[in-house]
């Protein structure tokens, strides 16, 4: 599932629980969730459009129609499938997510009978992030404070000093603080690796960062995505490839009478692209640049001599 939805479907599960309890002031929830107002209201818009009545009682300011409530709300087989969704998603996000969804499915009514549809996402082990950490990264975030960190390394504890913290953001199951630092060049630490966060009296210029999260298919993203990739994708790996972004900037360039494709990407770092690609083989082949062949024929390889 594309990074992009699993973030739409936390903000509108947040706004629907904020208008079951009362209602929904855009402006203080674009802080509390680290999103724009102008993205929020789209997002009512489309609450809206799938038929939950709402009232703007100010600009800005929404409640739901005097009289509904999410515990009388028939629901569909389809609407309680998505709703499976949302839960199993809020429980891989951790247990503040998955009581937010537990007390919002509370209040909604269940439909009678079996359930139609089964739907599964990857296991992700949930990770519980520590206030002292969370609280003063998000308030750093919203005002754009610089920090230091005192972070634990994989072989030892290090500080990192006069960061620009810009988001705190889920891939593959592990939460990421991605700040740049004073060369301009992204830094990512796990969440749960942060062992100190300090406030610096400091402020920075807002860094938009969303595009280029909405685009990268993992944490392995950089300033510049300069380097051009193509790649042949054989079948059976072609199909998919047709109907799922797996790479950044991803782009269909020719399909061979087998049904083969031609496929041509960007990236600013190599491991972008080198677990997709390791997935894939051996219906993937790397046609450019040698660079990336080079290293993907070293790792395999490494990889291969430990078997012998």
């Amino acid at each position: 599932m594309k990074k992009s939805n699993i973030k739409k479907f936390t903000r509108i599960l947040a706004l629907l629980y904020q208008l079951e309890t009362g209602r929904v002031n855009l402006r203080f929830q674009a802080k509390e969730l680290g999103f724009s107002q102008r993205t929020l209201e789209r997002d009512m818009q489309e609450i809206e459009a799938a038929g939950f009545p709402l009232v703007e009682v100010s600009p800005g300011c929404y409640r739901f129609l005097e009289g509904f409530s999410l515990r009388k709300l028939p629901l569909s087989m389809r609407d309680n499938a998505l709703l499976q969704l949302m839960g199993q998603l809020a429980e891989s996000l951790g247990p503040q997510w998955s009581e937010s969804f537990r007390r919002l499915r509370a209040r909604t009514a269940r439909p009678e009978g079996k359930d139609v549809y089964f739907i599964k996402i990857p296991r992700m082990r949930p990770r519980t992030i520590s206030p002292r950490i969370l609280e003063p990264l998000e308030q750093a975030i919203l005002s754009s404070t610089y920090i230091d960190i005192y972070y634990q390394a994989p072989e030892r504890k290090v500080s990192c000093r006069r960061l620009r913290p810009l988001k705190i953001a889920l891939f593959d199951g592990f939460w990421y603080l991605i700040t740049l630092n004073t060369v301009n060049t992204y830094m990512k630490f796990s969440l749960d690796k942060i062992l100190k966060v300090t406030l610096a009296k400091e402020h920075f210029k807002p860094v938009m960062i969303e595009k280029k999260l909405a685009e990268s298919p993992n944490i392995w993203f950089d300033q510049e995505a300069h380097l051009k990739v193509k790649l042949k994708i054989g079948l059976p790996a072609a199909r998919y490839f047709q109907d799922v972004e797996f790479l950044p900037g991803q782009k269909i360039e020719k399909v061979f009478p087998d049904a083969s494709l031609l496929v041509s990407c960007q990236t600013a770092n190599y491991m972008q692209l080198l677990p997709t690609i390791k997935r894939w083989l051996p219906h993937i082949e790397v046609l450019a640049p040698k660079e990336l062949t080079k290293q993907l024929k070293e790792e395999l390889k490494a990889y291969l001599n430990k078997l012998l």
